[in-house]
């Protein structure tokens, strides 16, 4: 009768002490979770304003590097947005270049998380400093609040789980949060590539295998997202280095330029082709053509908007003279604030043209020249003939002669074509001699005629006839055709004086042409001026 009711106490018994014992346990283990979760939510959140500050290290350094303040305060404006950070500044030269601290009373009373900065093509040069300062009290409220709901969450679940199941705590909770909590402790968050699955043949669908289920996801999600972002990231730097090698084996010349602080960056080639120059001015000055280059920069200043503007400039080398092709086009910055009033970047793409201009510079001598004397042919000739006439004013007198050799053909018959060469090449040199001044035109015209066009300051009547007789007698000067062969000839010269400068060359040239043959009609070897 006693034994019944005292097994009944001291079940109650029991079960009291369970309870007690459970919720002792519950307080002890919440205590200690938020003590944990305390720490670790604190540390976790120093690692994240650190990796913070490293992800910010490349860009601050880049703004170190071009001195640019305003890139230094966007970046300090994107790492104070995070409420785990209460301040930044970025140091560069030994000064601060931006901080979101107005003076030295506001900086936090903790110790700054510090980042060198290194220039950006030279990892050994020290630029600057990126300094973080952590919001330690919003840290420390954030990991009060998880280290708190965590404790309450297990003393929930410790109530619940000693009130239902107290008498098989030991074997069916105790030993799978046992197996779990080992499990778990393998976890190692700084190597997410090495996170595998808690397993710890656990089968029943309950509250533990929803969280161990729950735990995996997380686990797989945390792993997939590590591994995308190191995939990405590898991407990236393989990318970087396509286009840092693309930019400095390139084999054009390419330049980032701004119109305050000069020559931004450049690769090899620009200074292969152009030479070192800092400032904008040297850039200018060093071309033959200056004013050019300073009125495309001027329109690209003006329509920020503008087409990309190309020139063929020049300048000199060595005592050569270089030809590139320049290519600029401004710069569209992205930023919402203006970098300086009047500042603009562009960009200018440098092609060594050289080659091409002395193939065209021969092509267009090949065309207006005669290939075997040297001297204008007929199309060149024409043109300059035009251009002497209208560069002919009152006070100079513009005389066109026009010369046929007598008894040419026979010299052909007799001796060969050969020979006929070496009197054609011989005339026309002696011509160049007696007309070699820099607006005389010689050309040859056509077979054995040539065509003369000279304009003198005060050419008397009787010069012009000293000048056309010395010109006779020199051509009929005996020609030295081969060491045992010598030919003379002679020519008829038509000489015709301009008096009408806005007429045709064909007009003079055909006056010519009628009194040269009538010396011909007369006995040949002699001049008549029309």
């Amino acid at each position: 009768m006693n034994k019944r009711p005292f097994t009944q106490k001291l079940n109650v018994r029991l079960a009291i002490i369970v309870a007690v014992i459970g919720v002792i346990l519950s307080l002890s283990g919440s205590l200690l979770v938020f003590r944990l979760a305390l720490d670790k939510q604190e540390s976790i959140s120093y690692r994240l304003v650190d990796q913070l500050a490293a992800s910010a290290v490349k860009t601050a350094a880049i703004a170190a590097y071009v001195d640019d303040e305003e890139l230094a305060n966007e970046i300090i404006n994107g790492l104070v947005i995070s409420d785990m950070v209460s301040g930044a500044r970025i140091y560069a030269a030994g000064a601060v270049l931006a901080t979101n601290l107005t003076n030295t009373e506001e900086l936090p009373l903790v110790t700054p998380i510090e980042r060198e900065l290194f220039h950006p093509f030279n990892e050994g040069e020290l630029i600057g400093e990126l300094d973080l300062f952590p919001d330690t009290a919003f840290i420390r409220d954030m990991a009060l609040q998880e280290a708190q709901a965590s404790a309450i969450q297990i003393i929930l679940v410790s109530f619940l789980i000693t009130i239902i199941i107290a008498g098989t705590l030991q074997y069916t909770l105790s030993m799978p949060l046992i197996k779990l909590k080992q499990a778990f402790e393998t976890v190692d968050p700084t190597s997410p590539e090495n996170l595998k699955k808690l397993d710890i043949d656990y089968k029943r669908q309950d509250e533990l295998g929803y969280l161990i289920e729950q735990i995996n996801g997380l686990i797989r999600a945390v792993r997939a997202n590590f591994l995308a972002e190191r995939k990405l990231r590898v991407h990236t730097e393989k990318l970087e280095q396509q286009l840092r090698l693309l930019f400095e084996k390139a084999s054009i010349g390419v330049a980032l330029i701004s119109t305050h602080k000069g020559i931004l960056i450049e690769n090899p080639k620009f200074n292969h082709i152009v030479g070192t120059n800092s400032s904008l001015s040297d850039f200018i000055e060093m071309f033959d053509d200056p004013e050019s280059v300073s009125s495309v920069i001027a329109s690209l200043k003006a329509s920020l908007h503008s087409k990309p503007i190309g020139l063929d400039l020049s300048y000199q080398v060595d005592g050569s003279r270089r030809w590139v092709h320049c290519l600029f086009a401004t710069v569209s910055d992205q930023r919402v604030v203006a970098r300086e009033e009047d500042d603009v970047l562009f960009e200018v793409i440098i092609n060594d043209i050289t080659d091409r201009k002395e193939r065209e510079a021969e092509v267009r001598y090949q065309a207006q020249h005669d290939a075997l004397t040297g001297l204008y042919n007929r199309l060149g000739g024409e043109k300059r003939l035009e251009y002497l006439l209208r560069e002919t004013t009152a006070d100079y007198s513009c005389v066109f002669l026009l010369v046929d050799l007598d008894k040419f053909k026979p010299i052909n018959d007799t001796y060969g074509h050969d020979a006929g060469d070496v009197v054609l090449v011989e005339c026309s040199h002696r011509i160049k001699t007696l007309f070699n001044g820099p607006s005389d035109v010689c050309c040859r015209w056509g077979g054995d005629e040539f065509v003369i066009g000279f304009k003198r300051e005060e050419l008397p009547y009787s010069s012009l006839n000293t000048l056309c007789n010395t010109l006779l007698h020199s051509l009929e000067e005996p020609i030295e055709v081969s060491p045992d062969l010598q030919v003379s000839i002679s020519a008829s010269i038509g000489v015709t004086l301009v008096d009408e400068s806005d007429s045709r060359v064909e007009h003079w040239i055909a006056k010519a042409d009628k009194a040269m043959y009538e010396v011909k009609s007369q006995g040949r070897a002699n001049y008549l001026i029309s």
